[in-house]
């Protein structure tokens, strides 16, 4: 059991290993700390409405032109707490509709592009 924004969630780490191999196509800067976690739907679900806010919905808009419903999201991405030991955390659901990789190029991307 793993604690995610104040909720115990079951977590499968991504291993970093995958999330630096992506970060090197995206970026020559140094890899940030950042914690990759697969979550159950159930618990991304409920993870993902307990922390919808204002500036998640503002992304959403101007990224795909609406606010994405909870169940059509894969991932998500967004700072760390300086006392969760990262800087950013992302966030997949078990049963995406994309692939893993896709995933965290996207998620990645946000980081390197420095929109959060």
């Amino acid at each position: 059991m793993v604690l995610v924004e104040g909720i115990q969630t079951k977590a499968k780490p991504i291993p970093k290993r995958q999330l630096l191999a992506v970060w090197k196509t995206l970026s020559s800067r140094p890899f940030p700390n950042v914690k990759a976690l697969e979550l159950s739907d159930e618990d991304f679900n409920h993870v993902l409405e307990h922390r919808r806010c204002r500036e998640d919905s503002l992304r959403e808009i101007e990224e795909w032109g609406r606010i994405l419903p909870t169940k059509g999201t894969d991932a998500c991405v967004f700072n760390a707490d300086e006392s969760e030991g990262a800087d950013y955390f992302i966030l997949v659901r078990k049963t995406p509709y994309h692939s893993l990789k896709e995933i965290l190029v996207h998620e990645l991307s946000h980081i390197a592009r420095g929109d959060l």
